[in-house]
């Protein structure tokens, strides 16, 4: 059964989500390279101690710097994907093989996913939306894992609402949008989801 957790900016929901899953994960991949691009990414040390804190076992994967990211996933129960550019990151999620391992392990239920901004965007049917934006990285297709049956566009609280919104409603065609606040997150389970509050936690900076 498919297990995502997929935010904006906030991780208030997070240690629940984590709690809640019927296997407690020991080992968790963080994933920081839609983050690379900017010129300072403190969210990511915030997830990682987020996670240490839920006494998770936490080693970083980097798509950029690695050819596969095969081996190091299999050894984990819990992916967490930070925001930043998310065609930057589609670009080596798709050179890496990430987006097929993950997909993969996560629809058996071998794998939870939490990603947030760009992270949780990676999981819809379709990026188009960021290829529009300021993301660098050439991709040849937008297509995303399609973990879920839609995308989520984050920061809709940040004067972006109109913006996804007049999106949504022009290019809804076969894909699904939904936008969320910074804090709020979209919790799935299987086929089944919800928008539900993430406030900000001590974590975050």
């Amino acid at each position: 059964m498919r297990r995502l957790f997929l935010g904006s900016a906030r991780l208030g929901a997070l240690p629940a989500w984590l709690a809640a899953l019927p296997a407690k994960p020991r080992r968790a991949v963080l994933v920081p390279t839609a983050a690379n691009p900017l010129p300072s990414a403190p969210f990511v040390d915030a997830a990682a101690r987020l996670l240490r804190g839920e006494g998770l076992l936490v080693e970083r994967l980097d798509l950029e710097h690695v050819d596969s990211a095969a081996d190091t996933v299999s050894e984990a129960q819990l992916v967490f994907v930070t925001g930043g550019y998310a065609m930057f990151l589609l670009q080596h999620a798709r050179r890496t093989g990430f987006d097929r391992v993950v997909s993969r392990a996560v629809r058996e239920g071998r794998l939870a996913y939490a990603g947030v901004s760009a992270g949780a965007a990676l999981t819809g049917p379709d990026l188009r939306f960021f290829q529009d934006a300021e993301d660098p990285g050439v991709c040849a297709s937008t297509t995303g894992l399609g973990l879920a049956p839609f995308t989520v566009l984050p920061h809709r609280d940040r004067g972006r609402a109109e913006r996804h919104d007049r999106y949504a409603a022009r290019h809804g065609g076969p894909f699904r949008f939904v936008s969320i606040n910074d804090d709020q997150a979209v919790i799935m389970e299987g086929d089944t989801w919800e928008i539900r509050p993430s406030p900000a936690s001590r974590h975050d900076q």
